[in-house]
């Protein structure tokens, strides 16, 4: 049985929840506290006694739950030996993230670091110093497997850029489908999840 502590924090984790999965669904600025509560089963005035606004709950968010997501990520592509296994890692990592969320966390942070929105300067700060240090790994092992001769003589912000851009389209489509027109129409079907193929097309490339 949960103490008023445990109780507490249990309420605080579903208000989270709620506010990730509503941002998510309909965007920051569409995202009121009225439909944070009711996300979460509560009333505003008890979900004021937790975050005294948007911007705050927001704020925990990022600070919380997505930079803890990365952290995950990091400790997982340290533990690899290789540079093609610490990349294989984090896109491991980031389809187990979609799948969580069923959503891909880029998402979350483009939402916005994209949003026209007006946005506190902290809150944009703690989204963007998280994108800054995922990309900041993934150049290090780019640039350290460059120099180890276990990738070939790219430049490592270029291979960074690709490779960052490739995987995060991928969770895309596992999210939203893969897209297609028919009689000027869009569709979208699902994508195939062959993470095997992404993979070979990532280390090896398209030449034959």
């Amino acid at each position: 049985m949960l103490d008023k502590s445990g109780k507490k924090s249990e309420k605080r984790k579903l208000i989270l929840d709620a506010a990730f999965e509503l941002i998510l669904e309909k965007g920051y600025s569409n995202t009121k506290i009225i439909d944070i509560a009711n996300g979460a089963g509560i009333g505003k005035g008890t979900l004021y006694e937790y975050f005294e606004s948007k911007e705050a709950l927001v704020l925990e968010l990022v600070n919380s739950r997505v930079r803890h997501d990365f952290a995950k990520i990091c400790e997982a592509m340290e533990k690899a030996s290789t540079g093609k296994q610490k990349l294989t890692e984090y896109f491991r990592l980031e389809i187990e993230t979609t799948a969580k969320y069923k959503s891909n966390l880029n998402d979350f942070r483009n939402e916005f670091m994209n949003s026209s929105a007006e946005i506190s300067k902290e809150v944009l700060n703690a989204v963007h110093s998280i994108a800054i240090l995922q990309f900041e790994s993934i150049y290090r092992v780019i640039k350290e497997g460059v120099e180890a001769g276990e990738f070939k003589n790219v430049d490592p912000y270029t291979a960074s850029a690709c490779f960052m851009g490739s995987v995060s389209f991928y969770m895309s489509l596992l999210h939203h489908g893969m897209p297609f027109y028919v009689a000027d129409e869009f569709r979208a079907a699902p994508a195939n999840g062959n993470e095997d193929s992404f993979l070979d097309c990532i280390f090896n490339g398209l030449l034959a």
